[in-house]
């Protein structure tokens, strides 16, 4: 028997969430958003009423008000989302031990050997969106197919509460008429420019050349054109698997724009501990420094540069962030908010090779320097020793300095 894959998808997570202590916002628009006085005034989600109005995720708060004067606006609580995400997949390890999280609202579960078919799967996803709406007063949608990307695109299909079965009898006629926008990892940047070679539907895809389509769209193209085929052998991961980050990077945005070099460097320097400190937490090490900078009018660039060698210590990565922006910005505008991450990770503990252009007892004691301050912050609470430029970094700037695991990418396929 082949495979039979759940994806389970909370609906409006965010938004349900606050609805559970606030249940009279169930029936009027409401929306979870950003701090506007900090400037992260953006629609972090929204509720089934306010999508009526065709308010989006991500969207500005002034364009959701212009659409929705009435709409009631509740701050985020990321620590509400963490506790139930967390028992939800402990209510999902009730039934099998591959529960992958894809996001905190998000999971794929392994069902092949806990139902004998697809009947028996639908009969137990309504079990589930039962418990859900029961244990927690939540809603979700349901996906099932015999692969990782047909069960994701279930949970899409149907909203809100739904169950969507895609088997490997009915999938070409249901699946292959959709817009090639709807397949996983199919951006919207992919999908326009899929649209300038008249692909529009996930079957035009899959009827496509598979050459062709790796030459024009490079790595990622042979990947999206097995998936719209069907072919898509990936695991779920077992219940508790942690992945290895794509990458590890740290943002803020300043409560005002930045207009001189000195702040860009005091900012890079709290931003580089940040993600030094992380990358060590997690034992790996960057080859690649990326900076992202939005400017005062929204205008968005990235930047990057490949280093001599992998590093997790913060010298190296505020060194090369603050060269990259050096290089490539005019001050032209202001600077409403910047990033750095570093990415092509490897384990800390794979190696490297010497160079007589290092100093490797240097390198050592810098090492040995960082370890004792990881411990004493760890031990007695982060932040009990900084750098300088983190000391001189101005407390009243917001910064969101988390770790940051990158939504999987075709292009990093393993295969």
């Amino acid at each position: 028997m082949k495979r039979i894959i759940f994806h389970i998808d909370q609906n409006c997570y965010f938004a349900s969430v606050e609805m559970i202590s606030r249940p009279e916002l169930r029936n009027v628009p409401m929306a979870v958003a950003g701090d506007a006085q900090a400037r992260h005034g953006i629609i972090l989600a929204k509720n089934e009423p306010a999508k009526k109005y065709g308010i989006k995720t991500a969207e500005a708060i002034w364009q959701a008000k212009a659409k929705c004067p009435d709409l009631v606006l509740v701050d985020a609580h990321h620590e509400k989302y963490v506790f139930y995400s967390k028992k939800l997949r402990e209510m999902y390890s009730e039934y099998t031990d591959r529960v992958e999280p894809f996001g905190l609202d998000e999971c794929w579960l392994d069902m092949t050997d806990s139902v004998s078919g697809y009947s028996e799967a639908e009969e137990l996803a309504l079990e589930i969106r039962n418990r859900v709406k029961s244990e927690f007063k939540l809603t979700c949608s349901v996906g099932i197919s015999f692969n990782k990307v047909f069960a994701k695109l279930g949970s899409d299909y149907k909203k809100p509460d739904a169950t969507t079965v895609f088997t490997d009898e009915d999938w070409k006629e249901k699946i292959w008429p959709l817009p090639v926008s709807d397949l996983l990892f199919v951006g919207g940047r992919t999908a326009e420019k899929l649209s300038k070679i008249n692909i529009k539907t996930i079957g035009e895809l899959a009827d496509s050349d598979a050459g062709f389509i790796s030459r024009y769209l490079g790595k990622a193209g042979i990947v999206l054109w097995e998936y719209a085929n069907g072919i898509d052998d990936s695991p779920v991961a077992e219940s508790g698997y942690k992945r290895i980050p794509k990458s590890v990077g740290n943002s803020t945005t300043t409560a005002v724009d930045m207009t001189s070099d000195r702040e860009i460097e005091k900012t890079l320097h709290m931003l580089s501990e940040s993600v030094a400190q992380r990358l060590r937490k997690h034992m790996l090490k960057g080859t690649v420094v990326q900076i992202t900078v939005r400017d005062c009018d929204l205008g968005i660039y990235e930047k990057q540069r490949m280093l001599y060698r992998p590093t997790d210590d913060a010298k190296e990565i505020y060194s090369a962030a603050r060269q990259l922006f050096r290089e490539s910005y005019g001050w032209n505008k202001g600077v409403r908010s910047i990033g750095i991450r570093c990415t092509k990770l490897v384990r800390a503990d794979s190696g490297e090779q010497m160079s007589i252009f290092t100093d490797e007892f240097a390198d050592e004691r810098d090492s040995r320097l960082n370890k004792v301050i990881d411990d004493i912050n760890t031990r007695f609470g982060a932040g009990v020793i900084k750098s300088a430029a983190e000391a001189e970094y101005e407390p009243g700037r917001k910064n969101d300095a988390k770790i940051m695991s990158d939504p999987f990418h075709p292009e990093d396929d393993p295969r």
